[in-house]
């Protein structure tokens, strides 16, 4: 009789336990969908249309699931190249239902209280300085989809088996970057190089705007290939060999550069004091392969590698000249720029900004070019307190976590996840030297998380 009334209460249980899997991998099944569906506008560029309805159909059926939250970090890549009529994203319509599950989701979510500060200050830009460069509605898609963000990582981080899947959809994306670079006609730049005579470099930048852009979010994922657990050793070796691809044929020394550096400092989070012989082993290492790899002429001659070189050759012999505007590719002049319109201005919009130098938005009297410093680019838009406001909390945060890692010993659960949420703003501080950031959302992952 008990072991019938054991049975009995079983059945139940197994038959939830049967159901909830069966969801899961109905939703599942529909993210992979839009996924393949965002594969398409490369090759197929008259299916972008249907390619976009599809995405947004599987993102509306996982409405009440978790899932919605991943189609984010496909959008990183594809927001510009999924268009449903004339220049109408789907990422505009994705944003929508996003909106409505935030709705249902907020009384539940626990926020970044730390990041409200910066919040605060992009609200102030857009409605105070970017509104004076373009029209209102603008204005609100910005800082409606800053604050998209926000909140999808507010909910993405409090969930660590959602925050891995995260992570998994975002290098899922990466693929479908490079896959499009590697199909679609529009998807390389070519740079002449000075140094080089009359020679070009093609840099792909992928379903991304811009080459260094494109290799930071490749370098990123090669990191998350490598540390990211779970992933089935071929799928991490598949990942691995893609995103070194794409990263080289972006042509990006910066990208690369900072692939080492955020390397090295994943090595010291995870091997903390064996850090020290590891990386002396891993740079003596890496100098002996390249040196065998570039010996051999037949590696020399691939397209990506031959541009590297190209690139490397001409910064060298800019070193040598003592040409640190052509050693920064024309950087140097920009942050003179930027900084001799701060010398010049007034004491109150030094100190609460109002300038407006975005990555999508430039006011042509005062650059023509954004002044690639996110550092200096804060400064002119926010002024001395907004920048105070967008990075001290941010780095104060940054140090806590790291304070907090190092003192809990190695091995500790889900001490993958803290090593990349660390990295990544750690790649926000240090690529920020070379680049802008604001008010870009894609970028802010980078900030927020």
């Amino acid at each position: 009789m008990e072991k019938a009334e054991t049975l009995a209460g079983a059945v139940p249980a197994e038959d939830s336990e049967k159901r909830a899997l069966l969801k899961r991998r109905f939703y599942d099944v529909s993210f992979a969908l839009g996924f393949l569906c965002c594969l398409i506008p490369g090759p197929f560029p008259q299916l972008s249309g249907i390619a976009s309805v599809g995405l947004l159909l599987f993102a509306a059926i996982s409405l009440f699931d978790d899932n919605l939250y991943l189609y984010t970090a496909l959008f990183i890549y594809l927001r510009y190249r999924l268009l449903l009529v004339g220049n109408f994203t789907a990422y505009r319509v994705y944003s929508l239902i996003l909106v409505a599950r935030l709705i249902k989701d907020f009384p539940k979510l626990r926020l970044q209280t730390v990041h409200l500060p910066a919040l605060l200050v992009f609200a102030l830009h857009c409605f105070f300085a970017l509104a004076r460069l373009t029209n209102l509605k603008r204005c609100l898609y910005v800082l409606v989809d800053c604050v998209l963000i926000y909140f999808v990582i507010c909910v993405v981080v409090q969930d660590k088996r959602l925050l891995r899947r995260f992570l998994f959809a975002f290098m899922l994306g990466a693929v479908a970057s490079g896959i499009y670079g590697w199909t679609s006609d529009a998807y390389t730049v070519d740079i002449n190089i000075r140094g080089a005579g009359a020679q070009k470099v093609s840099r792909n930048f992928g379903a991304l705007s811009d080459s260094n852009f494109a290799g930071l979010i490749y370098s990123l994922c090669v990191i998350c290939a490598v540390t990211v657990k779970g992933l089935p050793l071929w799928l991490r070796g598949v990942f691995l060999a893609l995103f070194t691809v794409m990263l080289l044929q972006t042509a990006s020394l910066s990208a690369i550069l900072t692939l080492a550096i955020l390397a090295a400092f994943m090595i010291v989070l995870k091997y903390r004091v064996r850090s020290v012989g590891i990386l002396l082993a891993a740079f003596a290492g890496a100098a002996v392969i390249l040196g065998i790899l570039l010996a051999i002429p037949q590696f020399r001659e691939i397209d990506a590698i031959a541009g590297l070189i190209i690139r490397l050759d001409e910064k060298l012999s800019y070193i040598t000249r003592g040409r640190l505007d052509l050693l920064t590719t024309g950087r140097s002049e920009l942050w003179a720029s930027a900084l001799n319109i701060l010398k010049h201005e007034s004491w109150w919009k030094l100190l609460i900004g109002g300038n407006v130098v975005t990555v999508n938005y430039i006011d042509s009297t005062l650059m023509d070019l954004a002044c690639h410093n996110s550092y200096l680019q804060s400064l002119l838009n926010f002024g001395i307190l907004g920048t105070l406001l967008v990075y001290v909390p941010m780095l104060s945060m940054f140090v806590w976590r790291l304070i907090g890692h190092c003192a809990t010993p190695a091995g500790y659960k889900n001490e993958d996840l803290t090593m990349i949420r660390l990295c990544f703003v750690f790649a926000f501080i240090v690529f920020g030297a070379t680049v802008d950031f604001f008010i870009d959302w894609p970028y802010l992952i980078l900030y927020f998380v």
